[in-house]
């Protein structure tokens, strides 16, 4: 939970770099946290529509958008980690063949040395 309240605490940080753990402790509390969110949502009774046949629940709708700018940001410092410049965070739009090269990409070890985002974490 220590790499999740870092990373929303450096939620505007897009300069540095992030290290592999603090990217998938980040991504895993999300998942934990929006996946216990629509089971509240659903358990409640919240869904308030449907979207090509997935319902809007609202819980889960506004904590997505309360991570985005945090989950943008730690994906950038994690590109920046591998030498990568953040700009190829935008391959997550990019179905199927950019998740996978970007969770490729995530899982890479680091830089050990200092490199044109900084010093190693």
């Amino acid at each position: 939970m220590d790499w999740f309240i870092k990373c929303i605490k450096n939620y505007v940080v897009f300069k540095g770099r992030a290290i592999r753990s603090e990217f998938w402790y980040f991504a895993l509390f999300t998942f934990i946290l929006l996946s216990s969110l629509s089971l509240i949502d659903i358990m409640i009774g919240w869904e308030i529509g449907r979207i090509n046949g997935f319902p809007v629940l609202p819980l889960v709708e506004i904590s997505r958008l309360l991570l985005l700018v945090p989950s943008i940001s730690v994906t950038v410092r994690r590109l920046h980690d591998i030498n990568k410049n953040g700009w190829w965070s935008l391959l997550w739009g990019l179905p199927v063949i950019g998740w996978l090269i970007l969770i490729l990409w995530m899982s890479k070890e680091g830089d050990k040395e200092e490199n044109q985002y900084g010093l190693a974490a």
